[in-house]
């Protein structure tokens, strides 16, 4: 995965802002006294909210709204008999979560150790989108995986068996970034994939990530954005 760096993940934090976790955080965010002239929030203030975000159990909460939210809107447009229809999902965050290796990480990045996280299979699954993946799965639609993880051997070998031992359906497509692509940018790549799928005939009913680069580029009808406070990826 492209990783921003451990200064830009760190000011990504205060998103936190967006979803009530950190009320004081949005103005600053904006950049230095924010427009209220409100101060910054300390970086460790930031990263506590972070903890306490998750171990609240709202934002899983929150995920499970939003997904919900997709799963009625693939069931509407299953009834309307959309042809040959398909999700597609980035893994990180969105699928599979690495919060684990974050937070042991002080929210910290990097990357060997990182890569040596998801070889060995500790990714674990977000339950709400697990379950809307099964709903696809068992309504006849198409389910792909657009990873911004690097395609070698291993990591497609350890992404693919992590998704199944966490539960998820075999799915019908799993696209890593090229190892020799080195834009600064995920979009090409993401929206590329989602282009090459609507290339087989399918239609993208729903395409489901944690940051806006998962979404950007089209190819898809509905967006689905999930909340992720620890890192930004362009």
């Amino acid at each position: 995965m492209s990783r921003s760096t451990p200064t830009h993940r760190a000011s990504t934090a205060a998103a936190l802002a967006l979803v009530g976790a950190l009320a004081s955080g949005c103005a600053a965010a904006q950049g230095a006294g924010g427009a209220s002239g409100e101060p910054r929030p300390n970086l460790s203030d930031l990263k506590q909210s972070i903890v306490e975000y998750h171990d609240s159990g709202r934002w899983d909460a929150d995920i499970a709204r939003i997904d919900e939210q997709a799963r009625r809107y693939l069931a509407h447009r299953l009834q309307q008999g959309v042809p040959k229809p398909a999700v597609v999902l980035d893994i990180d965050e969105t699928s599979l979560s690495t919060y684990d290796y974050e937070v042991a990480n002080d929210f910290g990045y990097d990357k060997a150790e990182f890569d040596e996280f998801v070889l060995g299979r500790k990714p674990t699954a977000i339950g709400a989108t697990r379950d809307l993946v099964r709903f696809a799965d068992e309504h006849g639609v198409a389910v792909f995986f657009v990873t911004g993880r690097r395609d070698t051997a291993q990591m497609r070998q350890a992404s693919a068996q992590d998704l199944r031992e966490e539960g998820y359906p075999e799915p019908d497509g799993l696209y890593l970034r090229p190892v020799g692509d080195h834009n600064p940018s995920v979009v090409p790549y993401k929206s590329g994939a989602r282009a090459d799928i609507e290339r087989q005939g399918y239609r993208i009913v729903l395409n489901v990530g944690d940051q806006q680069s998962d979404l950007d580029g089209g190819h898809a009808e509905r967006p689905v954005k999930l909340p992720n406070p620890m890192y930004e990826v362009g």
